[in-house]
């Protein structure tokens, strides 16, 4: 009797059609299907088909990955322009360190809705050559950090584009100038940070108010549909709260600046869409009723920081204001008690219904922070017996406790270091494929032989 004849040549993928393994393959991360391209022709060219549908976003190296996350070393510029010039249209978003990368991305890279740039020293004319009126047809989002770029470079950039989301990070020489010419009808989302220790009082200009030709002017009034709003570091004069009523679809304000419970009161009673509000600096705020008093029915995330003057009854009151509260964070207090989870879970039951989802307590940064305790028994001081009890679990509050600052250390990085790390390329293109198994053959016999 003949034996059925037994093909070993074939694979998984003469088995699954192609809404099988695509379906298989979409609990992979981009970056790991990156890394197995090289098995064989046959998985290469099904991982370029199934990638070809993925938005795929290119990530510093450091940033955590999402399955659409590739990140990239720029130290394999080959690798970069093949992958781009194979994966190009798939490439949403990018970071970008230097110039030569954005020539590339420029030109693999048609649909790109999302630009960041990063520490990058740009002269005269280097940008003018990439404006938004020429390339990057569909770029809705820009970023600069870290950028040593000066206002009118940015104006030849971006040109009359009506971009969605603008951010300026700690770049030197960019004084917000740009702003008085950029076309901003359709911004919805504006970042400014600024590290105002390495500026001169006199040169570091205002995004909402600052002096021209005499007087001083907001140019926040010509971002009609802006929703997000976060303004760090640097000095501003003028009546702040003002501005900043004049934002009616505001959902989202984050600010470093010392606002007053005067400036406070104006902002949650006239942004009637705000949702998510962060005060940076409540050094002098007196009272925080005028915060659940006109926004406590929409409020979802809050934080006060620097607020050294919290009590228990103040974080009691909020919790029981602000019933639609997903998120609330307090920094810097100095005077709360063990008492207060407590009397958080109580207030937030007796505010009505069961949410379904607990409300977020974080107190990692006040007296009640396991630092704190810590501290207490290096000192040889005993723990208060209430303090376990805090960690108790509630129903509709989730307490934290612990001292978060480590998650930021691995931002701290030196140039060199961002320069050595900030990408990670994969070069297996159709054309070097025998070469690169030919290398891996030829290094595996050598190791063997140095064993």
């Amino acid at each position: 009797m003949l034996e059925p004849e037994v093909n070993n040549e074939r694979t998984i993928l003469d088995y699954l059609n192609e809404d099988c393994w695509r379906a298989v393959l979409q609990y992979v991360p981009a970056q790991d299907l990156i890394r197995t391209e090289r098995a064989s022709r046959q998985w290469q060219g099904m991982v370029l088909t199934y990638l070809q549908g993925v938005r795929i976003i290119i990530e510093r190296e450091e940033i955590q990955q999402n399955y659409n996350t590739c990140s990239l070393k720029p130290s394999k510029y080959k690798s970069f322009i093949n992958w781009t010039n194979k994966l190009g249209p798939s490439v949403v978003s990018a970071y970008c360190h230097n110039l030569e990368n954005l020539a590339i991305i420029n030109e693999n890279c048609p649909n790109l809705e999302a630009l960041q740039l990063s520490r990058i020293v740009i002269g005269p004319g280097q940008l003018l050559r990439h404006n938004l009126n020429d390339n990057f047809k569909f770029l809705r989002e820009v970023s600069f950090q870290g950028c040593s770029i000066q206002d009118s470079y940015v104006t030849e950039f971006i040109a009359d584009r009506a971009l969605e989301k603008l951010e300026i990070r700690n770049c030197t020489y960019l004084h917000g100038l740009c702003f008085d010419s950029l076309n901003l009808s359709n911004l919805k989302s504006l970042t400014i940070e600024c590290n105002s220790e390495s500026f001169e009082d006199d040169k570091l200009l205002s995004i909402i108010d600052r002096r021209i030709d005499g007087e001083m002017q907001s140019v926040l009034y010509k971002m009609t549909k802006l929703e997000c709003l976060e303004l760090h570091g640097g000095y501003v004069n003028g009546n702040v709260s003002e501005h900043l009523s004049r934002l009616p679809r505001l959902k989202h304000l984050s600010v470093t600046y010392q606002l007053e419970y005067r400036h406070v009161d104006v902002i949650t009673r006239c942004c009637q869409e705000l949702r998510s509000l962060e005060l940076l600096d409540c050094q002098y705020l007196m009272g925080i009723d005028v915060i659940w008093r006109h926004a406590g029915a929409r409020l979802t995330a809050l934080k006060l920081d620097q607020f050294y003057i919290a009590r228990d009854d103040d974080v009691v009151e909020l919790v029981r204001g602000c019933p639609q509260l997903q998120s609330l964070t307090i920094g810097g207090a100095e005077r709360l008690t063990c008492a207060l989870p407590a009397r958080a879970a109580a207030a937030r039951r007796a505010a009505g219904p069961r949410r379904p989802r607990p409300l977020r307590l974080d107190l990692s940064y006040t007296n009640l922070s396991d630092e704190y305790y810590l501290r207490l028994q290096d000192r040889g001081l005993e723990r208060n017996g209430q303090y376990e009890e805090m960690k108790t679990n509630y129903e509709d509050l989730i307490v934290v406790l612990e001292n978060t600052m480590d998650e930021y250390d691995d931002e701290e990085q030196s140039d060199e270091e961002f320069q050595d790390n900030d990408f990670d390329y994969y070069d297996y293109s159709y054309d070097d494929y025998d070469e690169v198994e030919e290398e891996e053959s030829d290094q595996e016999g050598s190791d063997q032989e140095d064993e």
